[in-house]
C-alpha cells in the first residue's frame, strides 16, 4: 500500500464535497444503512449538530477513499467535552466505512495515529456495531497503538436470514406466534377486508404524504399522549421527510400500510441497502391493539420479503425485544465505545468513567 494520507473534513459541507468517493467506499464497505453515504451524513449534522465541532477523518490511498468514520462534538451528560458517531435513537447515520480490499491494518493505523488530532479528549461511542469485521480491526488497531479503549455490550438487535421459502421460516417460529398470527387474522379479517400496500417508488409529493399518514398513526399512540412522537418533536418530520426524499431518489425506500377496509391501521418505514431491508420506524392505530395489526403487517412484510427474491436479510435496527425475538432467526450486539484520543487526560477522564460507571453499577445492584 503506497500513498496512504489522512484528511479531517470539517463540515457537513466538506462531507458533501468527497461525496462521490465516500459513497464508493460505503458500497465497498460491509456497512449496509444507506445513511452512511455522504449527503445523508450530511443531513444529519445540519439537522441533530448544526453548531458542533465536525471531524470526518478520511484516509486515502492513492487519491482513493479506503476509510472513513464521521465524528461530531457533544457533551457527555452535559459537561464533558466528547467526540461521537453523526448518530442517534432518531437516526443512525454514522459508521465506520473501511475498505475490505484494503490493508486494514495500515489504513486504520493510519486513522487511530490522527485521533490525538481530534479536539476532544475522549471519542463517547454510543451506537457501535462490535461485532462487525471493521470495527474489530478498529479494536485491534487501537490495542497495537496503545491507546486506551474501553467497549461495553448494551443490547442487540435481531435480524432474519431470508433463505428458503416463508412456510419453512414460519414453521420455525414458536407455537404460540403462529396460533396468535392465526387468530388475530381471522377476527381482523372479520371486520372487514385486510390489504399489504406497499411502496417503493416514490415522487417527493408522495414521499411527504406517505410519512403524514404513518406519522398520523404514530401520533394516536401513546406515544402521542407523552409527546414524543415525531409529530410533536419540532423539526423532525421536516427532516424525515427530507431524508426520505433522498433515499427515495437512490431507490432505496420502502414504506408500507397494512389496510383494514381501506384504512391504514399500521405502518412500517424501513430502508433498503445491498439486499439488506432496515425496518426502521413501525407503529400501529392503537384503538385495534387486541387484533395485534403490528404483528399481521410484519407477517404481510416478511412473507413478501421471501417471495419478492430482493431481500437477503431483515434488520430490527432497534434494540431486541421479546416481540423482534418471536421473529429473528440471528441477532449481533451493539455497543459503546470510548477511546482516550489524549494520551494524559483522554485516559484520566475514561478511567474516571469506569470508576463511576461501577460505582453506579453498585447502587442499582443495592437497589434490586
Amino acid at each position: 500500500m503506497s500513498g496512504l494520507c489522512v484528511e479531517r473534513l470539517a463540515s457537513a459541507d466538506e462531507i458533501r464535497g468527497v461525496a462521490p468517493a465516500w459513497d464508493a467506499l460505503w458500497q465497498q464497505s460491509n456497512v449496509t444503512l444507506p445513511t452512511a453515504r455522504a449527503e445523508l451524513v450530511a443531513q444529519w449534522i445540519e439537522h441533530f449538530a448544526p453548531h458542533a465541532k465536525v471531524r470526518a477523518i478520511v484516509v486515502r490511498d492513492g487519491g482513493k477513499l479506503v476509510a472513513a468514520i464521521p465524528l461530531v462534538g457533544r457533551r457527555l451528560r452535559g459537561i464533558l467535552p466528547v467526540g461521537d458517531l453523526a448518530s442517534n435513537y432518531w437516526s443512525p447515520n454514522g459508521e465506520l466505512l473501511l475498505d475490505p480490499q484494503a490493508e486494514a491494518e495500515a489504513t486504520l493505523a493510519a486513522l487511530v495515529g490522527s485521533l490525538p488530532n481530534l479536539p476532544w479528549p475522549l471519542l463517547w461511542l454510543e451506537l457501535v456495531p462490535l461485532a462487525a469485521p471493521s470495527w474489530q480491526a478498529l479494536l485491534k488497531a487501537l490495542a497495537e497503538a496503545n491507546i486506551a479503549c474501553d467497549a461495553r455490550f448494551r443490547y442487540e438487535i435481531g435480524q432474519i436470514e431470508i433463505r428458503g421459502d416463508y412456510a419453512t421460516y414460519e414453521a420455525g417460529r414458536s407455537k404460540s406466534l403462529r396460533r396468535n398470527l392465526r387468530k388475530d387474522l381471522r377476527r381482523l379479517e372479520s371486520t372487514g377486508p385486510l390489504e399489504l400496500r406497499l411502496y417503493d417508488t416514490h415522487t417527493p409529493e408522495e414521499v411527504d404524504a406517505r410519512l403524514r399518514t404513518a406519522f398520523d398513526i404514530e401520533d394516536r399512540s401513546w406515544k402521542g399522549m407523552r409527546g414524543q412522537t415525531v409529530l410533536r418533536t419540532p423539526g423532525m418530520f421536516e427532516f424525515y421527510c427530507r431524508q426520505a426524499r433522498q433515499l427515495a431518489a437512490w431507490g432505496a425506500l420502502r414504506v408500507a400500510f397494512l389496510q383494514c377496509k381501506g384504512r391504514p391501521i399500521a405502518f412500517e418505514i424501513g430502508w433498503m441497502g445491498k439486499g439488506v431491508y432496515h425496518s426502521f420506524k413501525v407503529g400501529f392505530d392503537e384503538a385495534l391493539r387486541e387484533f395485534g395489526p403490528g404483528h399481521l403487517l410484519r407477517m404481510h412484510l416478511v412473507r413478501h420479503c421471501f417471495e419478492r427474491g430482493d431481500v437477503e436479510w431483515i434488520d430490527f435496527q432497534g434494540p431486541q425485544t421479546e416481540a423482534l425475538a418471536a421473529w429473528s432467526t440471528h441477532t449481533y450486539p451493539i455497543g459503546r465505545m470510548a477511546i482516550a484520543t489524549c494520551r494524559l487526560t483522554g485516559r484520566a477522564l475514561l478511567a474516571a468513567c469506569r470508576a463511576m460507571a461501577g460505582v453506579l453499577r453498585s447502587i442499582r445492584g443495592a437497589r434490586t
